[in-house]
């Protein structure tokens, strides 16, 4: 496993350092999406790896590995769209694929026109054998105070397994600082009726390639079997 997640790894870093052209879909937080898409006619690749356990003490047989691959596009001035493929491994199982992921984004007016800036988020998603699906729909709250930005995103899920739905109702909140261009330290907060979490989080590039590391530590019960901590490394390039 861990052989095939260095070369995997190891290739998409050699990509981002690779592209000098073109404009990525840049992002600061790990969990928490901000107001922006990419531009029209412009595409851009990300990974996405996530470290999940549910024992923050004892780690050790009892990590989760995803790997999700996201193609995006930006479709027109206000509107993008994505197509996410997922892999995992959990402490008892091989390294295989377990879903997609269809996501639209739009983008309502222009930044700065209203006192928060707005963007819609909509996303599917299913089992490559169709035994479950998922919707999940987003309201992205955007506000900039010069180098600072906070973005909150209310969440509403909606669920179907074994001819049942589920719904769940979650948010996402972020606060960054930007001392420069190219670099952005930021606290993330994230949560269901299942547990909430707070953590730091990193980020480094421009619109040709960037990067960002995060990390969440529980700060309530946990219930349903859900991870005590996560640690996220995102990395996009533009196509």
């Amino acid at each position: 496993m861990y052989k095939n997640l260095f070369i995997i790894l190891s290739l998409t870093i050699y990509l981002c350092c690779s592209i000098n052209v073109a404009k990525a879909d840049r992002r600061s937080y790990a969990w928490t999406y901000e107001y922006l898409i990419m531009d029209k006619g412009q595409s851009e690749l990300e990974s996405y790896m996530t470290l999940s356990s549910p024992d923050l003490k004892e780690m050790k047989g009892k990590t989760t590995t995803e790997m999700l691959y996201e193609y995006e596009i930006g479709m027109t001035e206000n509107f993008d769209f994505g197509i996410y493929q997922s892999f995992k491994q959990s402490p008892s199982s091989s390294y295989q694929y377990d879903g997609y992921k269809l996501r639209a984004r739009y983008k309502v007016g222009e930044k700065g026109n209203l006192f928060i800036d707005p963007l819609i988020y909509a996303e599917y998603s299913g089992k490559p054998d169709f035994s479950e699906h998922e919707l999940e729909l987003k309201l992205i709250l955007s506000k900039d105070f010069g180098d600072l930005n906070i973005d909150l995103n209310p969440i509403v899920e909606f669920a179907k397994e074994e001819k049942e739905w589920e719904t769940l109702i979650g948010y996402s909140f972020g606060m960054k600082y930007s001392p420069s261009y190219l670099m952005s330290f930021g606290i993330e907060l994230k949560g269901d009726k299942n547990g909430n979490y707070i953590g730091p989080t990193i980020s480094h590039g421009n619109h040709n390639a960037w990067v960002v590391l995060g990390s969440m530590f529980k700060i309530s019960e946990i219930k349903d079997n859900q991870p005590e901590m996560y640690v996220r490394l995102l990395m996009g390039f533009a196509l």
